[in-house]
C-alpha cells in the first residue's frame, strides 16, 4: 500500500475500489497469497529487504509475458480477493485513464510496487534491490528492466536516473496535463 501512497498517483487501488489503504489491506493480504506467477499481485515476485528481521523495503519483479499477459494475471489475482463487480467498477475507471497507460514490452523485467519506510529512505537499500534485479534480468538472459514512474514524483525519478534508467517514453493525463506516467529503461548488457 506505501507504494502506492506517492501523492502524485492517478490511479490507485484506494481509487480504484473507493476504499482506504486500510480497507485493502485485508483483501490484498489474501490477493497476494496466489501462486501464479509473472505479475506484480503475488508474493512470489518480491524482492524484500530486511533490518534486524524488519521489512524495511520491498519491490516486485517479474518477465513480462513469461507467463501470459501480467494484465489478465493481475485480473484473476484481484477476483481472488474482489468480486466480480468490483473488478469491473475497477476497470472501468482505469478505462477513463488509459491515456496514461503505457504497454509492458514482453520479454522485459518489470519493475513495480516499489516502496521503503520514510525512516530508511537515502540508506541505499533500494540501490541494493535495483542491484538484485540487475542479477535477476541478467540470469533470465534478459537485456532491458523497465519501470512505470508517476511524472511529478521527482524522487523517484531522481532514483532511478542516478541508478542509470532513462525515460523512454510518457503519457501524460488529460486530467492533469503536469502529471502521467514515464517509462524508465535500463539496458542490461
Amino acid at each position: 500500500m506505501l507504494a502506492e501512497s506517492t501523492g502524485f498517483e492517478i490511479t490507485s487501488y484506494t481509487k480504484m475500489f473507493s476504499k482506504t489503504n486500510d480497507e485493502l489491506l485485508s483483501y490484498f493480504e489474501k490477493i497476494i497469497n496466489n501462486e501464479t506467477d509473472g505479475h506484480p499481485l503475488t508474493y512470489k515476485s518480491y524482492l524484500i529487504a530486511c533490518i534486524d528481521n524488519v521489512p524495511v523495503s520491498a519491490i516486485s519483479v517479474y518477465k513480462e509475458g513469461e507467463f501470459g499477459d501480467s494484465n489478465h494475471l493481475m485480473t484473476g489475482a484481484l477476483m481472488t480477493g474482489f468480486d466480480r463487480k468490483s473488478v469491473a467498477l475497477a476497470f472501468g475507471f482505469l478505462k477513463n485513464h488509459s491515456d496514461i497507460s503505457i504497454q509492458k514490452k514482453i520479454n522485459t523485467l518489470q519493475i513495480d510496487c516499489v516502496a521503503t519506510l520514510p525512516e530508511y529512505r537515502g540508506k541505499g537499500i533500494l540501490k541494493q534491490l535495483l542491484a538484485e534485479t540487475e542479477k535477476i534480468a541478467h540470469n533470465s538472459q534478459l537485456n532491458e528492466i523497465q519501470i512505470q514512474v508517476w511524472k511529478k514524483n521527482d524522487g523517484a525519478v531522481k532514483v532511478y536516473e542516478k541508478s542509470g534508467y532513462k525515460i523512454s517514453a510518457e503519457m501524460l493525463s488529460n486530467a492533469d496535463s503536469g502529471n502521467g506516467k514515464v517509462l524508465m529503461i535500463k539496458n542490461i548488457k
